[in-house]
């Protein structure tokens, strides 16, 4: 999709290039016709780019739920643990710290993979944001000669 994305401005950029120069002007007149449908097809993929960004996003919920449910299976099992240790005179020192370090490591896995599914979330996030900001700069500045090419073409002064 990133591709089709970069090909279809490398057609807009062609498309300007190759525009035949209007005497006496920076101006390049351009076939609006081949314009339009390049702008439409960007105008088509941006939607599918927000997509795969939607489904990234239940991807990292999806992780950080399988953290949950893993930390809470170990706390479980460290739990049990604990209570069976306890059990048993002689090492009950022993069960709690064992069941702390269970919890800690725990808790630790389940924010480790909660930091690294946000942080790769909101990488990703900012490389569409990028991507998405220069294609509407890059329609922005399109439009704007576009318009000012319409102008001079009204005004015969020019």
């Amino acid at each position: 999709m990133e591709n089709q994305l970069y090909s279809l401005l490398e057609q807009l950029e062609d498309a300007i290039e190759k525009g035949g120069k209007v005497p006496f002007t920076a101006k390049v007149m351009v076939d609006e016709e081949q314009v339009l449908e390049i702008l439409e097809s960007i105008k088509s993929i941006i939607p599918q780019e927000i997509q795969q960004a939607n489904i990234l996003l239940m991807e990292r919920d999806r992780l950080m739920e399988d953290a949950r449910e893993e930390s809470r299976r170990l706390l479980s099992s460290a739990e049990k643990q604990a209570e069976q240790m306890v059990a048993e005179n002689d090492i009950t020192i022993q069960a709690q710290e064992y069941a702390e370090d269970l919890i800690k490591k725990a808790q630790a896995y389940s924010n480790d993979v909660k930091l690294g599914a946000l942080k790769y979330a909101d990488e990703l996030l900012r490389n569409l944001e990028s991507k998405i900001d220069s294609t509407f700069k890059a329609l922005r500045a399109s439009r704007e000669e576009l318009a000012i090419m319409s102008r001079n073409d009204e005004d015969p002064a020019v």
